[in-house]
């Protein structure tokens, strides 16, 4: 029997945790099904015990050393990565024996840097963990260390470095994967920061608990990115930013497993609504925050979610909210009633420009400003409030676009402080700008594509992996600065434009613009 643990780091200092931890649920549930003993160590609900910032070393160094364990699991998303370099050091020195595995989007998409970044971790997993996990575990279990033969996994190779086994399909029945071990978690904590600011429901919940059941995502915005569970972020890992030949090797995973692996996926809608049923049983939780990425793309998958849900008779007892897009309200606008009757209280749309040039040239969801505009009426006529976020700094955006977003905003009565577009790590905006964006934090790879300076190779993939590692650390929080793909605008003539923009100053937007 192993014993494993999954630690949780903390996420963004100055928020609240606010959202169950999905994959360290699931992945102990499997755990247990296996018979091994296992512990969530969730740093990100602790730290509100002191101070809200983060958990003192001495008190993780306790918890770590306090059980000899057979593997320790850390994952997040990207934003954690800053957090999870501190605690390496920290969970190798007190668990010097055990098998150490990233995984999670703070991982997966480059992998191989990671390993560098990271000397203390073992092994990363790629992508969906579930399967591969538990695969890991059982060879553990049966006293092998020998992990090759466990797909979806980057190992360290004395040789080159790094190797990776060959790909896993994504899980093609949803249906299969467990209900998190909410009994592990921290659940008292969470259900303390219930309040949330985007309904009345919401706002008044005492008992919130938060659910993801979609896997990916249909559109293709290019700022995004799925946490290594569609094919396309498949495809830019293996092939490192290539989709093509990352493509070829998707495919080897698609023949085996006689499957094609789409770019999103759902369980069944009873698999959805049993979920929900579960935690009023076992929490007595009165708002369920759904954090799929974009429920309302699937409009057959949603209809048959509300009618199974007012069946259940929950849409009286526990309300809830979600992400939806445009195009999908703009094709069917009565889902918005449909939902609303079923106990939603808010749907979140990502509209991220009201310039049909930079929605098509920049962002390529598949929305324009007509699906904006329909949705904000939809939502207005079914008496709920638009719910919207917009980004700013999009790499072909000038001063033209932004002004047709404020003009939007001030035709609909809209309040909107933007975000600042962030490459993160994953997305295709990382990979198309990858030079231009580490050259902001090292001027002298700028001077070595400049010509004017000449490296040999393995000096300047140091240089490289160094200004990545500054970058990734910036990337903890969506409302500061990192680089930028903007080709019109600086950092700070983006926050100057942002808070323009926030109070509908025009005239201070179109002076700076001649300036």
């Amino acid at each position: 029997m192993l014993k494993v643990l999954f630690i949780v780091p903390e996420i963004r200092l100055d928020g609240s945790p606010n959202h169950f931890p999905f994959w360290a649920g699931i992945l102990a549930a499997i755990v247990e099904q296996k018979g091994g003993q296992v512990a969530i160590l969730d740093l990100n609900a602790l730290r509100v015990n002191y101070g809200g910032t983060q958990v003192p070393s001495k008190l993780i160094a306790d918890e770590i050393s306090s059980e000899k364990w057979d593997m320790i699991g850390i994952g997040g998303l990207t934003t954690t990565y800053a957090r999870i370099k501190q605690l390496a050091p920290l969970i190798r020195k007190y668990a010097p024996d055990s098998l150490f595995v990233g995984g999670g989007g703070w991982s997966s998409y480059n992998p191989t840097e990671i390993l560098q970044l990271v000397p203390e971790l073992d092994l990363i997993v790629i992508g969906e963990g579930e399967e591969t996990f538990s695969e890991l575990y059982d060879h553990l279990n049966n006293n092998s260390t020998d992990f090759e033969n466990v797909n979806g996994l980057c190992l360290r190779d004395s040789t080159l470095g790094y190797k990776f086994t060959n790909p896993r399909a994504l899980i093609s029945d949803l249906n299969t994967i467990p209900y998190p071990a909410y009994d592990l978690m921290e659940s008292e904590i969470y259900f303390k920061f219930s309040s949330l600011h985007l309904s009345a429901d919401s706002y008044n919940s005492k008992r919130r608990a938060s659910t993801v059941w979609e896997r990916g995502c249909p559109r293709g915005c290019t700022f995004c990115s799925h946490n290594g569970m569609s094919r396309i972020d498949l495809q830019n890992i293996y092939g490192e930013g290539d989709r093509k030949k990352g493509e070829k090797l998707v495919r080897i995973s698609d023949k085996e497993n006689d499957t094609f692996q789409l770019p999103a996926r759902w369980p069944s809608p009873k698999y959805a609504v049993d979920n929900i049923k579960l935690l009023k049983e076992k929490f007595d939780v009165d708002f369920v925050s759904i954090m799929d990425e974009n429920m309302t793309s699937n409009l057959k998958w949603t209809q048959e979610f509300c009618d199974l849900y007012v069946q259940e008779g929950l849409d009286k007892i526990v309300k809830w909210g979600t992400l939806g897009d445009a195009p999908s309200v703009a094709v069917k606008p009565e889902i918005i009633s449909i939902m609303r009757d079923s106990g939603c209280s808010y749907i979140s749309f990502g509209f991220e420009s009201a310039s049909d040039k930079v929605l098509t040239q920049d962002i390529q969801k598949g929305q324009l400003r007509m699906h904006l505009q329909k949705t904000v009426d939809t939502l207005k006529k079914e008496k709920m409030t638009p719910i919207t976020t917009f980004m700013i700094g999009n790499m072909h955006e000038n001063i033209n676009d932004l002004m047709e977003s404020v003009d939007f905003w001030i035709q609909n009565d809209a309040e909107i402080d933007p975000f600042i577009c962030t490459p993160y790590v994953g997305s295709p905006i990382f990979y198309n700008n990858q030079d231009y964006l580490l050259q902001q934090y090292d001027t002298k790879l700028k001077l070595v594509d400049e010509g004017k300076v000449k490296v040999d190779e393995k000096t300047l993939q140091k240089w490289k992996l160094s200004a990545l590692d500054k970058f990734m650390i910036e990337c903890g929080d969506a409302t500061k600065y990192t680089a930028t793909v903007s080709q019109y605008f600086t950092i700070p003539e983006l926050f100057a434009l942002k808070e323009f923009m926030y109070k509908h100053d025009t005239t201070r937007l179109l002076q700076m613009a001649h300036q």
